[in-house]
């Protein structure tokens, strides 16, 4: 068995100091996803094709004793101007640097292992749960008492059996404080789960349409993602600073407006933002902009889908 103590130092050579290990659970608790179904997921359909993996965690890896899980903390303060983003997305993509750090980590403990940071069919947030670094907050997201919400989950199945450890958090902390539901734009908060199809954050990554302007009228300047909820969460207060350097960052307004269709690709290079691509970027500085009572022109202005949610907003 793999002692503790080894995995610790391997997670300190990483940069990683939250950290957890469990016998991989052999299946999860289907409830919370069939609840997620029946709110209705928008153009997240590969959430019900993959419904087995989400709830057969080994299935990723049949041979896997241990899972190692590590939290990573991201920016937690806002340093744009009117427009604004996720704090997550402020600097490199994620996905990359944490996959990584979590890949070398597998890698270093021997055998065959799997990583993955939000790149596989996992339950990830239950996952955490189990493994004791935090609880679901009424915005559906982990908290961590001592660290609150910003910050990324990553995850190593691996075929070595490594000494068990929990984190210290699990029960709801929450108690009577409903200040994220009170303060989501778009009452996308309903008793502890997100209704996705009212999210901020899945309207604006996620979905490839147009945004009903009934929504849209809510959005306050949010054009990629929204940190409503954790802004007013009690525990945020106690948020570290970003890990790595390279999550962090900021988007003046005029830089953002100025970003065209040639130099989309470059100015996004590396980062999550660049997912969207050009015309729902375009789409999301136009809705953004007119949550504000603003305008601006916009050289995507004659992309269909911006046509057609200029449409929508009666702009």
């Amino acid at each position: 068995m793999i002692p503790w103590q080894q995995l610790e130092a391997l997670g300190q050579k990483e940069g990683l100091r939250v950290l957890a290990c469990i016998p991989p659970p052999p299946a999860l608790d289907p409830t919370g996803l069939e609840r997620m179904l029946a709110d209705g997921i928008g153009d997240l359909g590969w959430l019900d094709e993959h419904r087995d993996l989400r709830l057969r965690p080994t299935a990723m890896l049949p041979t896997a004793r241990s899972l190692v899980c590590a939290a990573w903390h991201h920016q937690p303060e806002m340093t744009d101007g009117t427009l604004r983003r996720a704090r997550y997305a402020a600097g490199k993509d994620y996905h990359i640097l944490f996959r990584q750090k979590m890949g070398r980590l597998g890698r270093a403990l021997g055998g065959a292992s799997r990583a993955f940071v939000d790149s596989a069919p996992a339950n990830e947030r239950t996952l955490a749960k189990l493994a004791g670094l935090g609880w679901f907050g009424r915005n559906a997201l982990l908290i961590d008492p001592t660290a609150g919400s910003y910050r990324f989950l990553g995850f190593v199945l691996t075929d070595q059996e490594v000494e068990t450890r929990r984190g210290p958090h699990g029960d709801d902390r929450c108690g009577a404080c409903r200040a994220c539901e009170i303060a989501c734009p778009t009452r996308a908060l309903v008793e502890g789960r997100v209704l996705t199809e009212r999210c901020i954050s899945y309207l604006t990554i996620e979905h490839k349409g147009v945004i009903p302007r009934e929504l849209a009228r809510s959005f306050e300047g949010w054009w990629f993602g929204c940190d409503r909820c954790q802004e007013v969460c009690p525990w945020n207060r106690f948020a570290p600073p970003a890990e790595d350097p390279r999550l962090t960052g900021r988007e003046e307004d005029a830089v953002l407006l100025s970003v065209t269709a040639e130099n989309f690709d470059v100015h996004f290079a590396g980062r999550a933002i660049r997912r969207v691509g050009w015309e729902r970027f375009q789409r999301n500085l136009l809705v953004a902009l007119w949550s504000l009572g603003k305008t601006a022109i916009l050289p995507g202005r004659d992309l269909p889908l911006v046509q057609a949610q200029a449409r929508e907003l009666g702009s």
